[in-house]
């Protein structure tokens, strides 16, 4: 995972080809519709760690986007060096240029925000959604990955 710190915040650029009804832990059985999901998520340590786990297909279960990762494909991710408190920043930020929440509560059990998953159609151009991104000055440091 490139030279990315120890700590800090995260987006993970997914791709869900076609919908699926996924059971979510405790937010019960959720419909996805295809298209890219961008997920917000922070590390306070070991971020390489976090994110190479996020890659894994073979791992228990233990956060909401672990079970859209078993159906879905992680393309990239994005690192920002922001407090825990910018997943909800970025997450706001992707709702501001056009994206949607399609699961309230996701990844968002320890914060105020509806959901840390953004959803966008198939049809996107995910270069102006990550232009988008980068409108939002305190959002200009970043470092990416692309799978």
């Amino acid at each position: 995972m490139k030279n990315y710190p120890e700590k800090g915040v995260y987006l993970l650029e997914i791709k869900l080809t076609r919908s699926a009804e996924i059971i979510i832990g405790a937010l019960g059985e959720k419909t996805f519709p295809a298209g890219y999901y961008f997920y917000a998520g922070t590390a306070q340590r070991t971020l390489p760690a976090r994110l190479k786990r996020h890659y894994s297909k073979n791992k228990k279960f233990h956060w909401h986007i672990d079970y859209l990762l078993a159906v879905a494909d992680l393309e990239a991710d994005l690192v920002f060096t922001l407090p825990k408190t910018g997943e909800c920043l970025l997450s706001n930020q992707l709702i501001k240029i056009g994206g949607k929440v399609i699961i309230n509560g996701f990844g968002a059990s320890d914060c105020n925000c509806d959901t840390h998953l953004i959803y966008f159609p198939l049809t996107s151009d995910l270069t102006k959604i990550k232009a988008g991104l980068l409108e939002n000055k305190k959002l200009s440091k970043q470092l990416s990955n692309k799978n």
